[in-house]
Parts: structure tokens; C-alpha cells; sequence
């Protein structure tokens, strides 16, 4: 539900703003843009704090120099100007607060990156040059706003990149780089730290998309960019055992679920000690517990689980 809100903010104030830099601009001969879903949006996975990871792609006609309006633009300038007011538009403070915070980093390039990419560059970009972990942040890639033709393409150019075959042992060693890199600069403070917990939600985002990876060269079947849904597809493929993506499932859910009530209930990192007997029992119900002690109980062995199956799925280092 968070994901269909944000979804329908940014199709509605991208075709707003759109219409408002034509009005002092006019139009690149061919024009367009499309913006990409990244992260939690992309993957439908949003809780009420989640900002809006984003990519915006153009195209034109060849040989289009600047738009036909009284004050021309150069195409790269027009698409750039109209990115950067859709996300004027998503983070402005207003008397009613700001509607999401806009996180740039996933595109190309990352923050050195122009903040709307060419069609021309993103597919080189994804095809030639593209890291590992920018590989893994694709899997969840879901173009939401644009016409259709352009979307298309955008859609075809994220799908080569992910099919493309690829060195799996060296795949699998990045993934397992990447994750003890974040045990290192982000550790745990507790296994309530459900995300950054070893063999918490970031051990099974890294285990579905590392083998989305080496997976869909052979089966594209495996993308899916929901981690729940990507879980079920895995195993149809046989890339993970029945059991594996039970466990992996359950884990999720957990996860998910915990996390949705303490993104709305709690500022900063979650203090059970600290925590009412209201919060602790609406914690317990979207645990599908009878207690909050239950799910104290439960919430390490299922971690180590994780853990486990990541050690054997992925690798360690």
C-alpha cells in the first residue's frame, strides 16, 4: 500500500512537472522520461519511513540540439531541470510536511552521475560497466512512470543486463565481500537491528539477489523484484530447496512485519527495555505471537538460521 502511494505521487507530479518545464521551455523534438523504481519502491517492500530510491532516463530524436520553446534548452539541460523539479516536487517542506525524501545514489555513476542519464548512456553504462552491487540493486529496478515506447526499451536494457552471462564464483564472492563489508561499517547493536542483524533482512535481500544473478542468465523466470516472490521463484527453479525458501520466506515476513510497526512507532533504534506493554504486544501480533517474550525468544534462532543458509548459499568471508 506505502509502494502504490508513492507510485501514484510520482506518475502524477512527473507528468505535472513535465507540463510546467514545456510551458517555459516547449519540447525536445522526441522527447521523454522515464522514471525507474529503485530499492524498497521498486520491490513493493516500503514502510512508512522509506524515502524513494530513483533513476530518471530520456531519449530523443536524433539530431534534436535544444527544445522549440521561447528559452531553449539543450536536451541533457531540459531533462536534467525536469528531474530535478520532480524531485523539488516529492521533497518540498509544505505546511503539511514533505512527502518523501528522494535518494539519487543507484544511478549511474552514483552521486558524480548527471541526475537524468540518456537512454544511450544508461544502456552502455548497464551493459559495460555496471559493479556487482549495482547488479544486485537492479534486480528490484521497476520503470513507473513514462510512455510507454520508452519504458520498453528502459525495461529491455535492465533485463540484458541481468540475463547477461556472468563469472558466478566471482558474483558470489562480491556478494559475500559486500555483506561482511556492512557487518563491518554498520554492525548490529542487537538482534533488533532487523535489518543489519546477521542473519537479518539485508542477509536474505543479498541471498535472493546474488542468486537472482547467477540464476537468470539460464532462467529468467527467477526476476522478480519483491524478495517474497523472487524467494518462490528460486525455488521453482531449483536454485533453493523447498525448505530454503521456507525458512528464507518466514524470515522475511518476520522481519517485514516487526519492522512496519517500529518504523511508525519508535524515533531511532528500538529499546525493548524501553518499550510499553502496548508497543510490545502490538509487536507480538505482527509477530504472530502470543507474547513479545515469544518473539524475543524466537527472533536468534532465526537469525543464526539465516545466517547459516547464507554462509552455504552465498559464501562467507
Amino acid at each position: 500500500a506505502f509502494a502504490d502511494v508513492a507510485e501514484a505521487a510520482v506518475v502524477a507530479l512527473s507528468d505535472a512537472t513535465q507540463e510546467e518545464v514545456a510551458v517555459s521551455h516547449g519540447r525536445v523534438d522526441g522527447g521523454a522520461m522515464v522514471v525507474i523504481a529503485m530499492g524498497r519502491l521498486g520491490g513493493r517492500e516500503m514502510t512508512a519511513a522509506s524515502d524513494l530510491d530513483l533513476i530518471f532516463v530520456y531519449d530523443h530524436a536524433k539530431g534534436a540540439a535544444a527544445s522549440d520553446g521561447d528559452r531553449p534548452l539543450a536536451p541533457s539541460v531540459y531533462f536534467a531541470r525536469t528531474s530535478q523539479r520532480l524531485i523539488s516536487a516529492l521533497t518540498v517542506m509544505t505546511a503539511e510536511g514533505e512527502l518523501y525524501d528522494v535518494d539519487m545514489r543507484l544511478r549511474p555513476s552514483g552521486n558524480k552521475g548527471p541526475v537524468a542519464v540518456s537512454f544511450e548512456a544508461f544502456a552502455k553504462y548497464q551493459a559495460e560497466e555496471a559493479w556487482t552491487w549495482e547488479r544486485l540493486a537492479l534486480t528490484r529496478a521497476r520503470v513507473v512512470a513514462g510512455p510507454a515506447e520508452l519504458k520498453a526499451r528502459v525495461e529491455g536494457v535492465i533485463r540484458a543486463a541481468l540475463t547477461t552471462p556472468r563469472d558466478n564464483a566471482k558474483t558470489l564472492a562480491d556478494v559475500a565481500d559486500m555483506r561482511a563489508k556492512l557487518d563491518r561499517e554498520r554492525p548490529a547493536k542487537s538482534p533488533w537491528d532487523l535489518k543489519e542483524a546477521k542473519g537479518g533482512l539485508f542477509d536474505v535481500e543479498f541471498i535472493v539477489q546474488g542468486l537472482q544473478l547467477v540464476q537468470a542468465p539460464q532462467d529468467v523466470g527467477v526476476l522478480n523484484v519483491n524478495t517474497l516472490k523472487a524467494l518462490d521463484a528460486l525455488a521453482a527453479a531449483g536454485r533453493l530447496t523447498a525448505s530454503q525458501a521456507d525458512t528464507l520466506k518466514s524470515a522475511a515476513r518476520l522481519y517485514q512485519n516487526i519492522t512496519e510497526v517500529l518504523r511508525l512507532t519508535v524515533e531511532g533504534s528500538f529499546q525493548p527495555a524501553e518499550a510499553s506493554a502496548s508497543l510490545r504486544a502490538l509487536i507480538a501480533r505482527a509477530a504472530g505471537a502470543a507474547t513479545f517474550e515469544q518473539v524475543e525468544e524466537k527472533l536468534t534462532p532465526i537469525e543464526n538460521d539465516v545466517r547459516a543458509l547464507f554462509v552455504a548459499l552465498i559464501g562467507s568471508r
